[in-house]
């Protein structure tokens, strides 16, 4: 009888030590308002290819996985609905977790998933303010007051940066930030990337985004030292193909904007509208605007020019903006480059909410 104890006694022993070695993560899900027998796929990365490891199909708007702890993966699941297909994501930390699909995604049951579900509750609750901010005081206003929601911004910015580097040295962190990469603007980004783990700056998405970073930063730091030099009086054709110096825009007491655009470029199109209320509002303070379209092709240019029913003086620089960047090293567009009465370079990489802030500021300066 001893024996068989001790014989059973062994088998549990090994049982459990293969436990403690493949601890089970159990998936929990429901997704509302999605067809029954929808597939589920849950799937991670690996060298950008994703890597299948199982599926199911919804029976009573529920599904369910199991798979062996993995603390160094992000693993993901989609609900491939036909009408409205929805991807989650989570951490395979061992216990219970818990996903819910309703009218957002959740997460929860074990640290490192609650964890991640804190963050977006809190992103989204900022974004819906910032939602509502926008419909109340911006949207449809002659003359909006953004403040708040440009605070509202900041405080999303803010808030998912320490976030991420809070956490940069857990698998939820790392993997924020490299999802994440790029999706707000961090000013600290060059001065935080030393500080990294390797295998986040190992990432394809960080290296580009760091590369990309490096040369913002040395094209902004060549506008900055435009600021307060002399343009170089230039000459380009207008619509009609009349040849028109820089210098005859610039007012005499006052201010010229211009701004970089080409007719494939639908944000600086969408921008015209705001421009033209800037306009009416700083006319009397001597404010002039210019664009000068970097179109290669005149005909693309002029069609623009009447499609959209432009109202503003504009020029051409066939070269695709390259005469142009002899005077403002632009990196994209829309861009927007101040000049005063003098032809200096007053401030570079504007655009309307910029311009206006820095016009009141000129304005303000001198009353």
């Amino acid at each position: 009888m001893k024996s068989v104890n001790l014989y059973w006694a062994v088998v549990w022993t090994i049982i459990m030590a293969g436990c403690e070695k493949h601890q089970v993560v159990n998936i929990e899900g429901v997704c509302q308002d999605c067809a029954e027998g929808t597939p589920v796929e849950l799937y991670y990365f690996q060298n950008d290819s994703a890597i299948i490891v199982g599926r199911d199909t919804l029976l009573n708007g529920k599904f369910n996985f199991s798979l062996e702890e993995n603390p160094e993966v992000a693993y993901y699941l989609s609900v491939n609905d036909t009408l409205s297909p929805v991807r989650g994501m989570f951490f395979a930390e061992k216990g219970t977790v818990n996903i819910a699909f309703d009218s957002v995604y959740h997460v929860s049951g074990t640290p490192m998933n609650d964890l991640y579900n804190g963050y977006l509750t809190e992103t989204r609750r900022i974004e819906k303010m910032g939602e509502r901010e926008y419909h109340r005081s911006i949207e449809g206003k002659d003359d909006p007051d953004t403040s708040v929601y440009d605070s509202l911004a900041q405080v999303y910015t803010e808030y998912k940066v320490k976030f991420q580097l809070d956490n940069i040295h857990n698998i939820v962190g790392r993997t924020v930030f490299v999802n994440e990469i790029g999706s707000v603007y961090d000013p600290h980004f060059l001065e935080t990337y030393p500080t990294l783990p390797e295998e986040v700056k190992a990432d394809k998405k960080v290296k580009w985004y760091y590369e990309l970073r490096l040369d913002m930063d040395r094209k902004q730091k060549e506008l900055d030292a435009k600021i307060g030099t002399k343009i170089k009086d230039m000459e380009f054709p207008d619509v009609n193909g009349v040849r028109r110096k820089l210098s005859s825009f610039i007012p005499k007491n006052g201010y010229l904007y211009i701004d970089l655009w080409s007719s494939g470029c639908a944000p600086c199109i969408a921008e015209f509208p705001e421009l033209e209320k800037t306009y009416s509002q700083y006319k009397e303070q001597g404010l002039n605007i210019l664009l000068i379209s970097i179109d290669k092709n005149r005909d693309d240019f002029q069609a623009a020019m009447k499609k959209y029913q432009i109202k503003f003086n504009s020029l051409i620089d066939t070269t695709e903006g390259q005469r142009v960047k002899e005077n403002f090293p632009f990196s994209g567009i829309p861009h927007g480059i101040l000049i005063n009465c003098n032809g200096e370079i007053v401030a570079n990489q504007l655009h309307n909410g910029l311009l206006k802030k820095k016009l009141e500021e000129l304005v303000n300066s001198k009353s």
